[in-house]
């Protein structure tokens, strides 16, 4: 009777050891690296779509499906995608200033002068004037202006034959300021302005799908994470209950006492309790990696996800001095901030132009034609022998100039104001560098301890097996033991998690998440 006793017990026993010391999940593998581009204007018309179930009830997703799923159907993307294109045409109406324009006027006036007016004969005067011009007319990128004009006029005096005739006038004007206004710089500082926002907006776009690929990874993450901490605590319940089973059998074997199947049952009921609570975070890992994919509520909620990726401890080196360099060169932000100095100087210099005098030089050249035919006036008008010119300047200057001399000021302070701001946003990316990859490395020491602490506690456990075999200690110590791998195990797969999501977040403080992940945009 002992033993058969001591065989079912020997039986059960090796069925814990090899439900208990299961080995954690292995990697599955780093996943296919194939560049993902980003199109906004799919992220903005079809945003929000789910993708289609591999099975009923299950949504099969890796990684990289999670991230194309997010950056397609995040609406703040979709909303930010808008503001480049947005610049853009602050840019074309900037560069819409110099544009051509063409005019076209006519005049028809019908003048009646009273007698009294009309010194030489004391007779009532009428007379038409009819006036048609054309031309056209630039601002040009020196600051000056231009028009070529065509002027044609028909006097007809009643009653007077010789008063009659045709006026024709080609005018070509031109004025240049020499001071104020003057030259490229001066009148193309808008286009500037407008090129550096529409390239501040490509970066604030590019830092949001940074973010939002950093919050679907830490998020895909931690289902990883709930997931495998749930199979723990299930193979923990296993054990409590192969370990009742077992003590059932030495109750019945006449070597144990009953409480100890009492003791196994109030573990198993622990355990039960532990399982409920995984399956629970499950769930709401998966919901909020739903949140972060925008999947609407009417569709997907109610699948599980399925899982294409487990945590594997790959552990990368870092070198901290390139790992801030190259922050400085790829932080969104800190170009951003870059760039809105490059404008600030832009405003600066403008607003220095401004205090300038406002010298111009203007001139023009024209011809005039006269006669009672149109023919006959167009003739005279491109004999040549009447043209005429003028040339002058005009200086304006404005006394105190206080308008000016403030803008020219407050110009600088922002400008200085920028920069300081800068200096901070640098330090702020040292100190988030620096701080990142100490967590890494402080993560993967945790992971190495972890790891360590599980493999003492699988030995310890199985030791205690043992020595519960052979009679020499209690149900409690191999229930003690039990929980201390469970905590080992569960413990690991956290420390592991954690690493991935600050290798995830040295990514971005780095603002090289899109490169890592391959994200074309």
């Amino acid at each position: 009777m002992q033993r058969s006793g001591r065989m079912a017990i020997r039986r059960a026993l090796a069925g814990a050891l090899l439900c208990g010391l299961l080995p954690l999940a292995a990697a599955s593998g780093s996943e296919g690296q194939i560049p993902r581009a980003l199109d906004l204007q799919v992220a903005q018309i079809g945003a929000g779509q789910t993708p289609p179930a591999s099975a009923p009830g299950v949504m099969a997703l890796s990684m990289k499906d999670s991230i194309a799923l997010a950056l397609k159907g995040n609406l703040d993307i979709a909303i930010q995608g808008f503001t480049p294109q947005i610049r853009e045409q602050d840019l074309l109406t900037e560069k819409s200033v110099f544009d051509p324009s063409a005019f076209l006027e006519a005049l028809r006036s019908d003048n009646r002068l009273p007698a009294t007016l009309n010194l030489l004969t004391g007779q009532r005067v009428l007379s038409d004037l009819w006036d048609f011009n054309t031309g056209l007319r630039q601002k040009l990128p020196t600051g000056g202006t231009y028009e070529l004009r065509f002027n044609n006029e028909f006097l007809r005096v009643p009653g007077s034959g010789s008063g009659d005739g045709f006026i024709s006038k080609l005018a070509l004007t031109i004025s240049q300021p020499l001071l104020r206004n003057f030259g490229f710089e001066a009148n193309e500082t808008g286009i500037r302005i407008a090129s550096n926002n529409q390239s501040i907006s490509r970066e604030q776009l590019r830092l949001k799908v940074s973010d939002v690929t950093t919050q679907v990874q830490n998020a895909y993450v931690e289902l990883v994470f709930a997931k495998e901490n749930l199979a723990v605590q299930q193979r923990s319940l296993r054990l409590a209950r192969d370990l009742m089973t077992l003590n059932q059998a030495r109750v019945r074997a006449g070597v144990a006492a009953p409480v100890e199947v009492t003791q196994a049952e109030a573990q198993e009921a622990a355990r039960v309790q532990d399982v409920i609570l995984a399956e629970k975070a499950v769930r709401d890992a998966e919901d909020s990696l739903k949140v972060i994919m925008n999947l609407p509520a009417s569709v997907g909620w109610g699948q599980e996800i399925q899982l294409t990726y487990s945590l594997s401890f790959d552990p990368k080196p870092v070198n901290l001095d390139e790992a801030i360099r190259t922050a400085l060169d790829n932080r969104y932000e800190y170009k951003s901030a870059k760039i809105d100095i490059e404008n600030r100087d832009l405003s600066v210099r403008l607003a220095r132009n401004q205090l300038l005098p406002d010298l111009a030089l203007a001139g023009s050249v024209f011809t005039n034609g006269f006669g009672r035919s149109y023919g006959t006036n167009m003739d005279t008008m491109t004999s040549g022998d009447f043209v005429s010119y003028s040339v002058g300047v005009v200086l304006t200057v404005p006394l105190g100039n206080r308008s000016a001399e403030a803008n020219y000021a407050k110009a600088r302070l922002t400008t200085e104001q920028a920069k300081t701001s800068l200096k901070q946003l640098e330090l702020q990316i040292v100190q988030q560098v620096r701080e990142g990859v100490r967590r890494l490395e402080a993560d993967a020491k945790r992971v190495d301890a972890n790891r360590a602490s599980r493999t003492l506690a699988e030995e310890q456990l199985r030791v205690e097996q043992r020595r519960l075999e052979a009679g020499v200690t209690t149900t409690f110590n191999v229930l003690s033991f039990q929980r201390d791998l469970a905590q080992a195990q569960a413990s690991e797969i956290r420390a592991i998690a954690d690493y991935y999501k600050s290798l995830a977040n040295l990514e971005n403080v780095r603002g090289t998440v899109l490169e890592a992940n391959q994200i074309e945009m």
